[in-house]
C-alpha cells in the first residue's frame, strides 16, 4: 500500500480522536504478561490508544532503556542524549507517518501518565539510536571511542524452503548479538492489533514501534528477519528512517514484492541490512541486501539463505563496505584461512543446512542457534567464530582489533515455522540460545575497562524456550 494512501486512512480513523491518555486507553484490550525473562504485551486499536497503552504497560521498561543508553552512548560515542534529541527532531521528526507520528505520542503520554517525564522527542530518538549512531554521526565525521570496537557485528539468522526443510514451508531463526547492557533489555514480545493493515508480532525493544532485532511475522503470513551489513558506510540525511520504513514493511507488506518495495522507497541508507524474509502461503524466501548505493534482492522456493553480516554483491563491497572482512579468494565461500567471524560463520552456515537437508524443523532452528561449533576446526568454541557468540569467556576477538574478552554476544534465541506462523507465534529464548549462564562481578574485576557497565549488566539467567502467541485476553 503506498504509503500517501496510507495516510488518507489514518487521518479518516484519528479525525476525531485528540482526547486525553486515559480515555485513550481501554484496559480491557491492552495487557501485559511477564514470562521466562520476556515480557508480552498485547495493544490493539488506532494509533494514539495502542501507543498510550503500550507507553503505559512497559513505562518502568522504557524509563530504563533510555537511562542505559544515555550512559552508553556517551560513552561509545562521545555524544550526549541531547544530541540524538536534536538530530531525530532535525532528522525524522517531519517526516513520520501520520500513524507513527501518533503512536509515538501516545508512547509518550503513557509514559506521563505512568510518572515519566518524556516527550515524542525522547521516543523518537529512542527508536532511532542505532542508524543516529552507527550511521548518520559517521556521516558527519563522528568517531567511535576505544570503548566498544566498531563496526559492531551482529546476530546469526537463516531462512529455508522446499526440499530443505522437513514440512516442505518456510522456517526462520535469527539470534541477536549485542552489547549485553542494550541487548538484555530487547525482551519485549510485542502483539500489535492496529487498525489497519496486518496484526503483527514481534521481538522488540522497549518503545520500539519497529522490531529493531530484527525478528517479526504478520497475520498475511511474512515472516522477517535480518542481520546487519558488516562494515557498511553511508547515510542519506535526505531519507525516511529505517525504524519507520521496518514498521510499515511488518505491517503493510502481503509479500516479498511489498516487502522490498516499502523498505526501499527513501531508503537514507540506516541501519544497513541483510533482510532475509518468508511468505508461508507461496512457500517462498527472499534475501534483500539494501545498502544505500546498491540494492541486491535475491529470492527461491527451494533453498535457503543464511545471514552472519555478510554481502555477496560485489558492487556493494567495493562502493559501500569495502574489502576488510572478504576474502579475494577465487575459491570462496570454500576457503577454510579466512579468520574472521563473518567467513567463519557462513561456512558453519553451509554445515549445518547442507547436513540436515529436509530434515529442517523449529527443534533444529533451536539448536543451530545454539550452535558453537568453529567450523574450520571442528571444535567447541564460546568466542565469536561460532553461530551463538559468547564474548565475555573468549579472549580471541571476532574481527581484528576488538577488544577480548568483553560483554558482547548472542542475547537470544526465536525460531518459527509456517505452521507457528499461521496460528501468529513463534518460539522465543532470553538469554544464551545454548542456556548457559554467567556472573559479572568475577569479570568486571580483572576487567576494569568496562567498569560503567556495572549499574546496568544484569546475571546472565537460564530460561526456558517459550512459545509465544498473539491473543486478546491475558
Amino acid at each position: 500500500m503506498k504509503r500517501s494512501l496510507r495516510m488518507t486512512l489514518v487521518l479518516l480513523a484519528v479525525a476525531t480522536l485528540w482526547i486525553s491518555p486515559a480515555q485513550a486507553r481501554p484496559q480491557s484490550r491492552s495487557f501485559r504478561d511477564d514470562y521466562n525473562g520476556w515480557i508480552y504485551v498485547h495493544i490493539a486499536g488506532d494509533p494514539l490508544t495502542r501507543g498510550n497503552a503500550y507507553g503505559y504497560l512497559v513505562a518502568a521498561e522504557i524509563d530504563d532503556f533510555i537511562s542505559t543508553l544515555k550512559t552508553y552512548l556517551l560513552k561509545t560515542t562521545n555524544k550526549g542524549w541531547d544530541f540524538y534529541r536534536r538530530a531525530s527532531d532535525k532528522l525524522f521528526k517531519g517526516k513520520l507517518d501520520l500513524e507513527y507520528k501518533l503512536e509515538i505520542e501516545g508512547i509518550a503520554s503513557g509514559l506521563v501518565e505512568a510518572g515519566y517525564n518524556y516527550d515524542s522527542i525522547d521516543i523518537i530518538a529512542l527508536n532511532a539510536y542505532i542508524e543516529l549512531s552507527e550511521y548518520y554521526l559517521p556521516s558527519i565525521g563522528g568517531k567511535f571511542t576505544d570503548s566498544m570496537p566498531r563496526p559492531l557485528m551482529r546476530c546469526s539468522a537463516f531462512i529455508a524452503t522446499g526440499d530443505w526443510t522437513k514440512d516442505g514451508n518456510v522456517v526462520m531463526g535469527h539470534n541477536t548479538w549485542d552489547d549485553y547492557i542494550t541487548g538484555q533489555r530487547k525482551r519485549i514480545i510485542l502483539d500489535i492489533e492496529p487498525d489497519s493493515g496486518f496484526r503483527m508480532l514481534m521481538q522488540t525493544a522497549p518503545g520500539f514501534i519497529h522490531s529493531g532485532t530484527d525478528f517479526a511475522l504478520n497475520s498475511a503470513g511474512l515472516l522477517i528477519t535480518e542481520t546487519t551489513i558488516g562494515n557498511f558506510k553511508g547515510f542519506d540525511t535526505k531519507g525516511l528512517p529505517e525504524f519507520q520504513r521496518a514498521r510499515a514493511a511488518n505491517q503493510y507488506a502481503g509479500s516479498l514484492d511489498q516487502f522490498v518495495a516499502i523498505m526501499s522507497d527513501g531508503n537514507n541508507g540506516g541501519y544497513a541490512n541483510t533482510w532475509l524474509i518468508g511468505d508461508i502461503n507461496t512457500k517462498e524466501i527472499g534475501k534483500l541486501t539494501l545498502g544505500l548505493k546498491n540494492v541486491a534482492f535475491f529470492r527461491s522456493k527451494d533453498g535457503y539463505y543464511d545471514g552472519e553480516n555478510y554481502v555477496d554483491d560485489s558492487k556493494m563491497i567495493r562502493e559501500e563496505v569495502g574489502p576488510t572482512f572478504w576474502t579475494t579468494d577465487s575459491n570462496w565461500p570454500f576457503n577454510l584461512t579466512s579468520t574472521n567471524t563473518i567467513t567463519a560463520r557462513r561456512l558453519r552456515w553451509y554445515e549445518l543446512l547442507e547436513k540436515n537437508k529436509g530434515r529442517i524443523d523449529a527443534e533444529l532452528g533451536k539448536a543451530f542457534l545454539a550452535d558453537q561449533i568453529e567450523q574450520s576446526t571442528g571444535k567447541f568454541n564460546p568466542g565469536g567464530f561460532v553461530l551463538m557468540a559468547r564474548m565475555e569467556v573468549s579472549d580471541v576477538p571476532e574481527i581484528p582489533g576488538a577488544p577480548a574478552p568483553r560483554p558482547f554476544g548472542a542475547n537470544d534465541a526465536k525460531v518459527v515455522t509456517a505452521e507457528l506462523a499461521r496460528n501468529m507465534s513463534f518460539w522465543a529464548r532470553m538469554g544464551h540460545p545454548d542456556g548457559s549462564t554467567f556472573t559479572w562481578d568475577k569479570f568486571l574485576k580483572q576487567n576494569p575497562s568496562y567498569a560503567w557497565q556495572a549499574l546496568f549488566l544484569q546475571n546472565l539467567t537460564n530460561n526456558e524456550w517459550s512459545l509465544f502467541g498473539s491473543r486478546d485476553t491475558k
